[in-house]
């Protein structure tokens, strides 16, 4: 079924029981809108004319073939896979012993009713405020989207567990339309008091991937989430997080963006001495964009956030970060920064830094910074002189860029750096880093 025709239908109709949550006026009002392209300040760095020019169909059912399905099954330890968009139990290899329980949305709002009042419901909520008084939904289009269209899978954390391995999880794709929008939705629970690591390994896909994802971390838990995404060839990615804090809770939330991919990340920092610490790396390549959009709003005292970002653009083209920190009012003793790095490799290529504050309440701390630069050529001509060779100096300054943040997670996954090598090989193999 076309996306329209099944946007449409739903306007005569209701939502399925699993969707009461949601304020079907408010999300099909804002779905009904224009998708966001340069004219909103979220998206002006990132093009979504192929999104607007294309007749997409929704991907009501996954029929996954077996043979696909044996090629998928236990790539990785302690992994939760997704197979265009749905959740495999077959292609898991979780252990059954890893106080961790996986339900469908459904399900899990069925046992905590109360826990669908938390759940993204309404654009509003999520609108941004605009210099001209006026609420802005355009940039929720992308959320509002894929929780109309996904059925979610809410993978909970049990209550006072400390989990010493890396939770892996995996979106992979099989052979299906071009033209199809795939829409996993995740949520998860980390309950009081818990420690556990999540790892995010998107591949590539030749459709559109629309992600969104829902992190709850309740009261002196700590929670690290590593987003990772290969290199997009065909399709396209606009992804989504919402990450919410309790008290005394923490959030060690980590991003490698990549070509043709755009990240929009929400991070509330609720109650009392919540923190959220951000790293990311941004990637591009060739023609292509990877944009970043991070707000970070303080709602209770003594909270704190720290962003770092480093952005790489080779040959011509873009990398975007549009950093955003939010003071209310009463979030007394907040402690905030931004910092961006951007690495311009080649003369045509661009990268956008924007940090930006706005702060609602006097006794706080905040700073933000952004600078751009290019290879030195003096610790080139350094290095060369002390035998290296020249295309060997470059990749090991922007390894030296890259470090200052790192991306590694607790258990020194290899997955990160094996994905910074792969793009290194890719804009050696175009000679892009000498032009």
């Amino acid at each position: 079924m076309y996306l329209k025709e099944y946007i449409n239908k739903l306007k005569t109709g209701n939502f399925l029981d699993e969707k009461k949550w949601l304020d079907q006026n408010a999300i099909l009002e804002t779905i009904s809108e224009e998708i966001p392209g340069s004219g909103t300040e979220e998206w002006k760095n990132f093009r979504t004319n192929s999104i607007k020019e294309t007749s997409w169909k929704v991907l009501v059912e996954s029929s996954i073939k077996q043979n696909y399905l044996k090629k998928e099954q236990h790539k990785l330890p302690n992994s939760i896979c997704f197979i265009d968009g749905h959740y495999s139990l077959e292609a898991s290899s979780l252990r059954k012993n890893s106080d961790i329980n996986i339900f469908s949305l459904s399900d899990y709002i069925y046992k905590n009713p109360e826990f669908k009042s938390t759940l993204f419901n309404k654009p509003s909520d999520y609108a941004e405020n605009r210099l001209s008084g006026i609420k802005d939904k355009k940039p929720t289009y992308f959320i509002s989207l894929n929780s109309l269209l996904s059925s979610g899978t809410v993978i909970e954390v049990e209550k006072a567990k400390n989990i010493s391995e890396t939770i892996n999880i995996i979106h992979s794709f099989s052979n299906i339309d071009s033209e199809i929008v795939i829409n996993p939705y995740i949520i998860i629970v980390c309950k009081e008091g818990s420690k556990v690591s999540f790892q995010e390994i998107s591949q590539n896909v030749e459709s559109w991937n629309n992600t969104f994802k829902e992190i709850f971390i309740s009261k002196d838990s700590n929670l690290t989430f590593s987003s990772l995404q290969e290199r997009i060839s065909k399709g396209i990615k606009t992804s989504s997080i919402n990450c919410h804090i309790d008290e005394n809770a923490k959030l060690n939330l980590k991003v490698l963006n990549r070509e043709r991919s755009k990240e929009d990340i929400r991070v509330f920092l609720n109650k009392e001495n919540s923190i959220a610490n951000i790293s990311g790396i941004i990637l591009s390549n060739n023609k292509d964009e990877s944009d970043v959009f991070c707000k970070v709003t303080h709602k209770g005292q003594a909270s704190k956030s720290d962003q770092k970002w480093r952005l790489i653009s080779a040959k011509n083209s873009k990398t975007a970060i549009n950093g955003k920190i939010c003071v209310n009012k009463n979030a007394k003793g907040s402690d905030a920064s931004f910092y961006s790095k951007s690495l311009l490799l080649n003369r045509k290529a661009t990268s956008f830094s924007k940090p930006e504050l706005e702060i609602l309440e006097d006794d706080v701390k905040c700073k933000h910074g952004a600078s751009f630069g290019e290879i030195d050529n003096n610790s080139v001509f350094y290095m060369q002189s002390r035998g290296i060779k020249k295309k060997d100096a470059i990749i090991l300054l922007i390894h030296a860029f890259i470090n200052e943040i790192g991306l590694d997670i607790e258990d020194d996954s290899e997955l990160s750096k094996n994905l910074i090598d792969e793009f290194f090989n890719q804009i050696n193999e175009s000679n892009s880093l000498y032009e």
